[in-house]
């Protein structure tokens, strides 16, 4: 329990500062405290309470959300997740793994080896919906939607102020379109124990706050980097993960 707090309060303080990343640190020792139903549906209450609070707590200023990504990629988001429910029924969760894992780190690659935009790159309608499409079928198969999501916003050479909101918006909407989902198709978790939810929360809100105040020491140059490198470090653990 004690491992559980820990990841899970590291993991809220870097998904505040970086973007993502609550679930990829705090995902292991959550599934290692509980069994994997109860770590699904502990997992998506911390990471809606998480966005919920860097939406709706502001200092004065409204979220930098880009909506009209937002209702785009969430549109096309819903056919993937229900794909997801029908891939991850005949093809096994190690080989598509694997396969994320090989593309995240073939993608941060190119960005890394890339040479920067002049200005901000505006993708096609068709690009925006390619990605949603590709965050549902993650959403519902492996749950590491984050990658493409921060990289294809990287590309587009955001502020970290709309990265980081719009990502929030972007979570938020996944989350419940998979659980729904996975509800009506009898996947989903039905129980958890509120004592454990309860402690783990404080932690998230702990580890949230402390993020928000980290978020404003990183320029952009940084900021970009961590999305990088928690990008670079879900491509790795989906490949470990697939071949343990």
């Amino acid at each position: 329990m004690l491992l559980a707090c820990l990841a899970v309060l590291v993991g809220a303080t870097v998904q505040a500062t970086a973007g993502f990343g609550l679930a990829l640190i705090a995902g292991p020792a959550v599934v290692a405290l509980l069994d994997p139903t109860e770590a699904v549906t502990t997992l998506m209450v911390l990471a809606t309470t998480t966005t919920l609070l860097l939406l709706l707590v502001r200092r004065g200023s409204r979220p930098a959300v880009r909506w009209a990504d937002v209702r785009v990629v969430t549109l096309a988001a819903v056919p993937g997740v229900l794909a997801g429910v029908l891939v991850l029924a005949v093809v096994s969760k190690a080989v598509l793994q694997l396969a994320v894992g090989i593309g995240v780190l073939a993608a941060v690659g190119i960005q890394v080896l890339r040479r920067p935009a002049a200005g901000r790159a505006e993708p096609s309608r068709w690009a925006t919906f390619g990605v949603g499409a590709l965050a549902g079928v993650l959403t519902t198969t492996t749950s590491t939607n984050g990658p493409p999501l921060v990289l294809w916003l990287e590309r587009r050479q955001l502020t970290p102020t709309e990265t980081r909101d719009t990502l929030a918006a972007l979570f938020l909407a996944l989350n419940l379109l998979g659980a729904t989902v996975l509800t009506v198709s009898g996947r989903a978790a039905q129980a958890f124990r509120p004592e454990v939810v309860l402690v783990l929360l404080v932690a998230a809100v702990v580890g949230h706050v402390a993020g928000r105040r980290l978020f404003h020491l990183l320029d952009v140059r940084r900021f970009r980097a961590a999305g990088l490198a928690l990008s670079a470090l879900a491509g790795v653990a989906s490949i470990v993960a697939a071949l343990g």
